[in-house]
């Protein structure tokens, strides 16, 4: 364990500061800019803590989708590269059949929630038990 704070660490503390003691003092189009910050300072504090969680179960699920329709484009892929194998699978019809299609929507709506978790985990509020644990 170490004490120097990470990247994570550095953004709340810093978020903290700019809403409790600079934001008061501000115009009100001063305290929206930055409130405005903050928010983008909370998204890179997920980002650092969650994203690269929730890009590993993104990669695993278009693997598995790509490997279910026997695409041999998963296969030591980039993420990058497996979006990209995954819309050109998606543009074949190679997920047009009915069980296909529903198994790709119920993975990318897992995806997504994974996503939208780290960017903006309250409107996840409500959403269905199998959506994938939101980044707090």
């Amino acid at each position: 364990m170490t004490d120097i704070p990470d990247a994570a660490e550095l953004l709340d503390t810093a978020r903290d500061a700019l809403l409790a003691e600079l934001a008061p003092a501000l115009s009100k189009e001063g305290r929206y800019t930055a409130a405005m910050i903050a928010n983008a300072m909370a998204i890179a504090t997920r980002e650092a803590r969650h994203g690269a969680e929730v890009a590993s179960r993104e990669a695993g699920v278009l693997r598995a989708l790509l490997a279910d329709v026997g695409s041999d484009a998963a296969s030591g892929a980039s993420l990058s590269e497996l979006r990209e194998a995954s819309r050109r699978a998606i543009r074949t019809g190679a997920f047009d059949d009915a069980a296909h299609a529903a198994r790709i929507t119920s993975a990318l709506l897992r995806v997504a929630a994974g996503w939208v978790g780290v960017s903006n985990p309250k409107a996840l509020r409500g959403a269905p038990n199998d959506a994938p644990p939101s980044a707090p």
